[in-house]
């Protein structure tokens, strides 16, 4: 049964066209401001509607961040299942530098820029990002179980490792090795990111299956 603390069920319907059209705004504000200057009220205004329309989807700059957040990891990482764990897996880094690459990925490194100063915001980010990395982690496991190619059980440490470096990489890899904007489309860049994305699979694959060159 609604009640006055459950203004959402009380109200309209949410239009789903407008929440992602509040989305996307919300990522085109953080790329070109970044999270200092992320507000509720830039990002109705970039979006071409009320802010009252986004308080009844999102009471808070942080609220709305973490829908970001979620949008980027959720979307982006669900329903992969190639019908082997190595298909899996470089299938998921891919996504992972889709997101990097497109116009989310400035803004969830804004976000993730801020989260070390707004524990709320951490909060937010280690239920949107790490955890929703661990489950999609944790799925392709399962399914590489049932398929038969992992011998041994995937411990809960290791997987939570994972999720640190499958996130973690993909930071790191935007910051210090994307190339400069001179350089985008350059073979020999191009390359180097193809090399580092094949050593990153082939490490996550050796903390999977440590004895698949084995024979195992």
């Amino acid at each position: 049964m609604a009640t006055n603390m459950d203004p959402v069920r009380r109200g309209r319907r949410n239009d789903p066209r407008l929440d992602q059209t509040l989305i996307d705004a919300a990522i085109e504000v953080l790329n070109e401001s970044g999270y200092a200057a992320f507000t509720t009220t830039a990002v109705a205004r970039r979006a071409g509607a009320s802010t009252a329309s986004l308080y009844r989807r999102w009471p808070s700059k942080q609220a709305l961040a973490g829908a970001v957040a979620r949008h980027i990891a959720l979307d982006e990482l669900s329903d992969i299942d190639t019908g082997s764990l190595d298909g899996d897996l470089r299938e998921l880094l891919a996504r992972k530098q889709r997101i990097l690459d497109a116009a989310a990925g400035p803004a969830l490194l804004s976000l993730m820029g801020q989260a070390a100063h707004d524990p709320h915001l951490r909060q937010i980010l280690r239920d949107d990002v790490y955890l929703a990395a661990r489950e999609r982690i944790e799925t392709l496991i399962a399914q590489a179980a049932r398929r038969g190619e992992l011998r041994r059980d995937v411990t809960a440490a290791r997987i939570s490792v994972l999720a640190l470096v499958l996130i973690g990489t993909g930071l790191a890899r935007a910051v210090f090795t994307a190339p400069p904007p001179g350089q985008v489309g350059d073979a020999s860049a191009e390359l180097a990111q193809s090399e580092l994305a094949q050593t990153e699979l082939d490490l996550l694959l050796e903390v999977l299956r440590p004895d698949r060159d084995r024979g195992a």
